[in-house]
């Protein structure tokens, strides 16, 4: 019985750490190339997801996002850059669910000069928590990298202001 149950838990722990969080397709007015800049570069970065960025474009660096006056700092290791059709974040630190996992885009042409964006956020060890959450907010993020490349100005997060 009890190599029954610990056969058990470890095929639900698998399970959980192939879980998905996030899968998404959107397709953006625009080129590969653009989308690229808009995912690799600190101008980029910080017109579509925080204002308060910290980008690296290579390979083994590190950039920092920041949210809420810097209580939350994503620190993300730059894992690939294919330009212009891959980029791949693992995150190092931030919210301790992020934590270990990984975000990808990957481009693809489209039709009539448009770029399909497939989005990932692998690697989470439990579907509770903020899951549901990230889901929402990473929908936004994607329609504020959409606006900012099919009409010039994003709606990345920019922090409250605070009551004097």
């Amino acid at each position: 019985l009890v190599a029954s149950l610990a056969t058990q838990v470890g095929q639900k722990k698998k399970l959980i750490a192939d879980y998905t969080a996030d899968r998404a397709k959107l397709i953006v007015k625009g080129t590969e190339a653009q989308i690229y800049y808009a995912l690799t570069q600190q101008e980029g970065l910080a017109g579509w997801w925080t204002r308060h960025t910290q980008a690296a474009s290579v390979v083994g660096a590190t950039s920092a996002f920041s949210f809420n006056q810097g209580e939350t700092v994503f620190s993300m290791r730059i894992e690939a850059l294919e330009e212009p059709t891959k980029v791949r974040w693992y995150c190092l630190s931030g919210h301790p669910e992020w934590a270990g996992t990984t975000i990808e885009f990957d481009l693809e042409p489209g039709d009539a000069g448009a770029t399909a964006v497939n989005f990932k956020h692998l690697g989470w060890r439990s579907t509770d928590g903020i899951l549901a959450m990230c889901s929402y907010d990473w929908a936004g993020s994607l329609w504020s990298l959409q606006e900012l490349i099919e009409g010039g100005v994003g709606h990345p997060y920019e922090d409250p202001q605070l009551p004097e």
